[in-house]
């Protein structure tokens, strides 16, 4: 546990994808009745080379992991951390490695790339 209060936590966990994948050290952020977020701490997170961005973020910089959509309700205080986010964030993982080779998305949500037939380099949308 890295900080604790009444309404929230944070905690700091390693995470390795698949057996050959790299680890990461995710940090968790719980505020009660508000929103659960993801970050990547230990490393910056490489861009594939036709793209300039990281793909399904909240924010790049910080490298706030897109692991549901909060307009969706696909996430609930209700719901287990152990039982979504840990392993949605290990998905999202797989996924970016798959991902840095080529810059192709597998890992489904919303259309990152929308003019992704139409353009070899993409700039950021």
């Amino acid at each position: 546990m890295v900080k604790n209060t009444w309404n929230s936590f944070q905690i700091i966990l390693e995470i390795q994808p698949s057996a050959l994948s790299e680890k990461y050290h995710i940090m968790i952020w719980y505020e009660q009745n508000r929103s659960v977020k993801a970050y990547v701490i230990n490393k910056k997170l490489k861009i594939a080379p036709n793209r300039v961005k990281l793909p399904h973020v909240y924010n790049s910089k910080r490298q706030q992991l897109c692991l549901y959509s909060p307009s969706r309700n696909e996430w609930s205080g209700y719901n287990y951390i152990v039982d979504t986010i840990i392993p949605w964030a290990s998905e999202w993982l797989y996924f970016y490695e798959l991902w840095l080779p080529e810059g192709k998305w597998y890992g489904g949500g919303h259309n990152e790339y929308p003019n992704e037939d139409f353009t070899e380099i993409l700039k950021d949308e």
